[in-house]
């Protein structure tokens, strides 16, 4: 059996983060995102899917603004690769 687990990642002015927490159904998934997503300084808040224990099977499944869920291609905000101090 491939166990499919749901990952949320949270995105702030000045932080990308790493999971915040699992799901093991979409329908959790998507509903704690869309709750976090109003938070005060939370920018978007995504939720990716994975089966356990397979490299290759990461697949973004929807993000949230402000309680929205987000076109797949829209530009996402915040720096999500810092450069400071990178030259």
């Amino acid at each position: 059996m491939r166990d499919a687990v749901y990952s949320i990642h949270t995105t702030r002015p000045d932080d990308v983060g790493a999971v915040e927490v699992i799901f093991r159904s979409e329908r959790e998934a998507r509903a704690y995102a869309k709750d976090r997503s109003t938070d005060w300084h939370v920018l978007a808040v995504s939720v990716t899917r994975f089966v356990i224990g397979e490299l290759g099977t990461r697949h973004p499944v929807a993000w949230f603004v402000d309680g929205a869920e987000q076109p797949h291609r829209k530009a996402r905000p915040g720096r999500l690769y810092p450069t400071d101090g990178c030259q």
